[in-house]
């Protein structure tokens, strides 16, 4: 690695984050409870409440990052 590669570190405060993995998790939990009404396999209810976290995860930090960069 040479010395002047761009280093980013994270600048959220702990609160920040765990806003949005809470936010992420209500999401999560309210696709798995959806989609288990579909009377679905496990397996679809774990695949689509996981790939609920995640993009939600995904989106809240990104807003978190350009809220912050542009204030």
């Amino acid at each position: 690695m040479s010395t002047n590669s761009a280093h980013q570190v994270c600048h959220h405060p702990a609160r920040d984050i765990t806003i949005v993995a809470l936010a992420s998790g209500v999401v999560s939990l309210g696709t798995a409870v959806t989609t288990m009404a579909f009377d679905v396999s496990p397996l679809a209810t774990l695949t689509s409440s996981g790939g609920a976290f995640i993009a939600g995860l995904s989106a809240g930090m990104n807003v978190l990052n350009h809220v912050k960069h542009n204030v």
